[in-house]
C-alpha cells in the first residue's frame, strides 16, 4: 500500500509523542504530545484529520512496550488505521550514534526509521484472547517463581556453606510464604490446562510440541506464546535463530578465525528453556540422543556446542510437527 504520511509514535505511561512525516519530504512536518488515554487517542485523530490527513493513508510505527502501547494499539487497530509494532533494538540500531534523548526526538527517530523502511513493515493483526490471556497468566506465573526463587535461594547458599542452623531458621521463617506462593503457581497452572484445553488450536499444536521428548509443559507454552502458535515464526532456522541457538561465523581475512558463536541479541527466555530441555532429552530418549551427545564429545567437540546442537535438533522436530500437524514419531535405536 502507498501511504502519503509516516507517523512514529513514542509512548510513555501517561503520554504519547507524535512525529509525522511526509513521504515525499522525507522528514518530520509535525510534532505534538497527547496524553496516553482514550482522550488523548481521540485528539490525535482530530489533529491529523485537521492537517489534511487521512488515517487510511497513514502508516504508524511505534515500538513494543509491553503493556503502555496496547490500549492505543486497540484503538488505532479498531479505526481501521495500519499499524506497525517494531522491535526498540531494530530501531535503536538503525539509528547509529546518538547524542541526547527526549521523548520528542524519540519519536522522530521512530517517524525516519519507518520512513526508510517502510517496505519492511509488518501490520499488526489482533491477536487471539486465548493467546493473549496465556502470556498473561505466564507472566504472572513467572512473578511468582522469582519471588520463590528469591525466598529459596539464600537457604540453599546457607546450606552449601555448612551454615544449617542460619538456614533452617530462615526455612521456618518463610514457610508460610513459601507455600502459599506454591499454591498460586499450582493455581496459574491450573488455569493454563484449562486455558489450553479450551482453545482447539492451542490444544492442537500443544499436543504436537509436547509429543518431542524433552519438551516439557513450560516450554511448550512459551513456544506457543512467543511465536503467537507458529503464526508469527514457523521456519525451524529462523526459529532457532530468535532463541540464540543459531551459531553464525566469525571471521574477517586471514587474520580472524573465531568460533562460531550465537548472537547474543535473543530470547533469553526461550534459550534457557530450551538448554534446559536438551539437558533432560539427553537420558530419556531411549538411547537416541545420548548416542550422540557421546559420538560428537568423543570426537573431542565441545560439550556446551554438542548441547546447543540437540536444543536445534529439538526445535526442528517442534517446527516439523507443527508443520506437518502429525505426532513426533521415533524410529528404533538399534
Amino acid at each position: 500500500m502507498q501511504y502519503t504520511h509516516i507517523v512514529g509514535i513514542d509512548i510513555s505511561k501517561a503520554t504519547i509523542d507524535v512525529a509525522v512525516c511526509q513521504k515525499e519530504a522525507t522528514a518530520v512536518i509535525l510534532n505534538r504530545r497527547f496524553s496516553n488515554r482514550l482522550e488523548g487517542y481521540e485528539e490525535l485523530l482530530a489533529w491529523l484529520e485537521k492537517a489534511g490527513i487521512k488515517l487510511e493513508q497513514v502508516l504508524i510505527c511505534l515500538e513494543n512496550t509491553g503493556l503502555y502501547h496496547v490500549n492505543l494499539v486497540n484503538f488505532l487497530y479498531s479505526k481501521k488505521g495500519s499499524v506497525w509494532i517494531e522491535n526498540a533494538v531494530e530501531i535503536k540500531w538503525s539509528t547509529g550514534l546518538v547524542r541526547g534523548k527526549s521523548d520528542k526526538a524519540d519519536a522522530q527517530r521512530i517517524g525516519l526509521y519507518a520512513l526508510k523502511n517502510q517496505d519492511k513493515a509488518k501490520l499488526y493483526a489482533a491477536e487471539d484472547e486465548y493467546l493473549t490471556e496465556l502470556s498473561d497468566l505466564l507472566t504472572d506465573r513467572e512473578r511468582l517463581v522469582k519471588a520463590k526463587n528469591m525466598l529459596l535461594g539464600p537457604l540453599k547458599e546457607k546450606q552449601d556453606l555448612g551454615l544449617g542452623k542460619r538456614a533452617d531458621r530462615s526455612k521456618e521463617g518463610c514457610k508460610q510464604s513459601v507455600a502459599a506462593l506454591n499454591k498460586d503457581i499450582k493455581g496459574i497452572e491450573k488455569q493454563i490446562a484449562e486455558l489450553v484445553k479450551s482453545s482447539k488450536e492451542l490444544s492442537k499444536n500443544y499436543k504436537l510440541i509436547r509429543s518431542v521428548k524433552g519438551i516439557g509443559m513450560i516450554t511448550a507454552l512459551y513456544l506457543i506464546k512467543y511465536t503467537q502458535n507458529f503464526k508469527r515464526l514457523t521456519n525451524p532456522k529462523k526459529l532457532a535463530s530468535y532463541c540464540g541457538i543459531a551459531p553464525f561465523e566469525y571471521s574477517s581475512g586471514t587474520s580472524i578465525r573465531g568460533k562460531n558463536k550465537v548472537h547474543p541479541m535473543s530470547n533469553k527466555v526461550l534459550k534457557k528453556l530450551l538448554h534446559m530441555c536438551a539437558l533432560s532429552s539427553v537420558p530419556i530418549q531411549e538411547g537416541e540422543m545420548r548416542a550422540y551427545y557421546e559420538r560428537k564429545v568423543g570426537e573431542g567437540k565441545n560439550k556446551m556446542s554438542v548441547l546447543n546442537a540437540i536444543r536445534n535438533k529439538l526445535i526442528h522436530r517442534v517446527c516439523a510437527c507443527i508443520r506437518d500437524q502429525k505426532v513426533y514419531s521415533y524410529k528404533q535405536v538399534a
